[in-house]
Formats: structure tokens, C-alpha cells, sequence
């Protein structure tokens, strides 16, 4: 297991469940605990698995509405599964422990689609919040990283501007750069493309891939941007009636002849 960075195992997930946990305090476990589904509580997962290595890049596709981003959230602790194991770097967290900031402790990340930037703090301050709370080092050494991370994004002529002032391609830099600095070791990234114009989506693309090839960082990303997959030269895998298809190659998923390359892959066909 040294080479995981997160093996996921039979997680279920009903609709019930999306309210998920605070930060700090767990959910209540309900029927979790005895082994059951609350009746009149539809499933959205039933039995997905996953694996990623460390330093491996990995996107999740799929149609609106299939679960891909309530996935993430049970990942990184926002939800909880109504059964199932996860593993962060070998670590199984027991689900009466499952939260946001237990996930947190084992260096994962969480890139939320909208940014989820503070609107009233500037840029520098947006990235070095979670840094300063959690008490990352001292001033300078936390001034350091927070140069780093803008520098990293490249988003340092903005650290005087608030979120409110930066373009959605900019927002999303912002808010990855504040994730980056907190040296995630997994990076959780939901919809990172969304929103962004030809222009910005080349010029992020690269950006989230310099993270993976200069520091190992394992990125998982749920996306309707199949194009992606290419272009980081990753793998893909999707929700597909209610479990993670194996994930593949971009090409493997154009060449072969499934139901999913039938209806995700039409227009990729057709151009080539």
C-alpha cells in the first residue's frame, strides 16, 4: 500500500446522505450504524471502487446528476457513504471519524467548483487563512508559501485585489494556489474547468499539471471536460449506473464500442 494515495472500497452513498457532516463535528450515524438504508432513500453509489498511486492524475466523468461530485465530497470528508471503506496513504478512517478535518490531517486538499473564496479578504489573505489557522509556521515562513503559491498559479499580481475583482479563470487559480500551499499530498478538485473560456482553460490546464510533475502532488478530478483527460495525459473513469467503470485512457475510451464512448464520445468521433 506505500504506493496508494487512496483506495476507495464498496462505498454506497444514498441521496439521504448528501447533507453530509460540518467541518468539526461528525454526522449522527443513524442507520449507518446498524448496516441499513433508510427506507425511501434512493441510492446514488452502489459499490464504487477506486485506486490512485501516488503522484497519478485521475479524472471522474460522466452526465450531470450521476454522483461524481457527491463522490468528492465523501472523499474528502464533507459527506459520509452509507457504507464502505476509504483509505488516505494506507490510513482507513473509520466512518464515526469521517470529517473534513480528520481527511485534512492526512494532507488531502479540496478545490470546490465556485472557489469558495472569502469575498471580503484579498488574495494573499484568501490563500494564507488556512495556513495561519492551522499554524503552518511562523509569519515569514508562512509569507513564503503563500509567495510560492501565487507564484506556482500565477496569480501574484492579484494579491492585492479581492475576489470579487478577478475573473472566474482567476478565482479558480486562487482558490487552488490556497489549496496547494497547505502541501496536499491527494488534491480534490471538483469541476475545475467549469465556467472558463477557451483562453483560461489552456491556460490552467497546465497550471493543476505542474503540481503533479514538480511535486508528486496525487490530483483527482471530477469533470464534464472529457477533454481533459487528454490533455494531462490521464486516465478516466466514470459513474456510470451507479458505479466507477475501470478507469482507462482517453484513447481507449474513443476507440471502444460501450455504451459510454457511444454517448459521451459521439462528438469526438465525429470530428476525428
Amino acid at each position: 500500500m506505500q504506493d496508494e494515495a487512496l483506495r476507495v472500497e464498496d462505498l454506497h452513498l444514498t441521496y439521504g446522505n448528501l447533507a453530509g457532516t460540518t467541518v468539526s463535528k461528525p454526522r449522527a450515524l443513524g442507520f449507518f450504524e446498524m448496516g441499513k438504508t433508510a427506507p425511501n432513500d434512493k441510492e446514488l453509489i452502489s459499490g464504487a471502487n477506486l485506486l490512485v498511486k501516488r503522484g497519478e492524475t485521475l479524472c471522474i466523468g460522466g452526465p450531470s446528476g450521476q454522483g461524481k461530485s457527491a463522490f468528492l465530497r465523501v472523499i474528502a470528508g464533507l459527506s459520509r457513504p452509507n457504507q464502505g471503506r476509504i483509505y488516505y496513504f494506507g490510513e482507513y478512517i473509520p466512518p464515526e471519524r469521517l470529517t473534513a478535518l480528520e481527511v485534512a490531517k492526512r494532507q488531502v486538499g479540496m478545490v470546490f467548483q465556485n472557489g469558495a473564496l472569502i469575498s471580503n479578504i484579498r488574495v494573499k489573505d484568501n490563500i494564507g487563512l488556512p495556513l495561519r489557522y492551522h499554524k503552518k509556521g511562523n509569519a515569514a515562513e508562512i509569507e513564503e508559501k503563500i509567495r510560492m503559491a501565487m507564484d506556482l498559479m500565477r496569480v501574484r499580481d492579484s494579491a492585492d485585489l479581492f475576489p470579487h475583482q478577478l475573473s472566474v479563470g482567476m478565482q479558480k487559480r486562487v482558490a487552488i494556489a490556497r489549496a496547494w500551499a497547505m502541501d496536499p499530498q491527494l488534491l480534490l478538485m471538483d469541476e475545475p474547468t467549469a465556467g472558463l473560456d477557451n483562453y483560461n482553460r489552456r491556460n490552467l490546464l497546465p497550471l493543476i499539471d505542474n503540481m503533479r510533475t514538480l511535486f508528486k502532488t496525487s490530483i483527482v478530478i471530477v469533470t464534464h471536460d472529457l477533454m481533459m483527460a487528454k490533455e494531462l495525459d490521464c486516465n478516466i473513469c466514470f459513474l456510470h449506473q451507479k458505479t466507477l467503470t475501470e478507469p482507462k485512457s482517453f484513447d481507449y475510451w474513443v476507440d471502444s464500442d460501450t455504451d459510454i464512448s457511444r454517448e459521451l464520445f459521439r462528438d469526438v468521433r465525429t470530428s476525428g
